[in-house]
């Protein structure tokens, strides 16, 4: 009788990651559904999930993970890598979460709001240096020994207050790293870096962002997308029950 053989193919990895700490969700109670179908991935620790032999078909994965909010990962194979199909899922902690850090919430109702994303704009850690267009390099300016660890990050422009958000493809000797496109908008020698937090919304136009409560002064720019434009509001979330997105640029007094 002939050796028989099982042959696996890895058809989607998707990594869970803490919006509010940009780390992979360690939580072990985590369910997933296609619809009203619960599927089943392997874990494979640090939040990395598996699906083997499933099918290459677009779909949409709703993820449920205790003390985090529903995340839905709209997996489209058009946009993935063919041999390594990789999608993250970006959980916001939910705010009583049992055993959980404090977060602080932005919540409200902007109608035509399609997306919402923040940046702490005190961020002092990493700063650039120098950017090559051509190659896609970008020199760091770096207050400590710290990788960048996240691929999501926003470039700072205090003067402007809004930021350029950007991706990192990987980290390059020197206190460099490359992009995964050009940057498109001016900036200035040691204009601060700082990782991207994710929030989300609602089609009837309800968006929730939230950030740890982990220092005394809380101050984050927010991008959000609304009928089609990019807009930037300054947040001190220490006022947060008291701001609410507008359909104009602007900012409050944070004083």
């Amino acid at each position: 009788m002939g050796a028989s053989e099982i042959h696996h193919r890895l058809d989607l990895l998707v990594r869970l990651i803490d919006t509010t700490t940009g780390d992979e969700v360690e939580e072990r109670n985590v369910r997933f559904f296609e619809g009203e179908r619960p599927v089943a991935p392997i874990s494979r620790g640090s939040g990395n999930y598996v699906f083997l032999n499933c099918g290459r078909e677009d779909r949409d994965l709703e993820v449920k993970a205790y003390g985090y909010e529903s995340c839905t990962v709209n997996v489209r194979y058009d946009r993935l890598d063919e041999k390594m199909p990789f999608c993250e899922a970006f959980l916001i902690p939910s705010e009583n979460a049992a055993g959980g850090q404090p977060v602080i919430t932005f919540s409200g109702t902007l109608p035509g709001i399609t997306g919402i994303q923040a940046a702490d704009a005190r961020s002092t850690g990493c700063s650039i240096s120098s950017f090559d267009e051509r190659r896609r390099i970008m020199k760091l300016f770096k207050s400590s020994r710290t990788g960048m660890d996240s691929v999501y990050y926003a470039l700072l422009h205090p003067d402007r207050q809004n930021f350029e958000p950007f991706e990192v493809v990987k980290e390059m000797p020197g206190n460099a790293v490359k992009l995964q496109k050009p940057l498109a908008e001016p900036f200035q020698v040691n204009n601060p870096i700082a990782r991207i937090i994710f929030g989300k919304v609602w089609p009837d136009g309800s968006y929730v962002l939230r950030v740890r409560d982990d220092a005394e002064k809380l101050i984050y720019m927010i991008r959000y997308e609304v009928q089609g434009e990019t807009k930037f509001r300054t947040v001190d979330m220490r006022r947060a029950g008291e701001m609410k997105l507008e359909k104009e640029d602007g900012k409050w007094d944070n004083s």
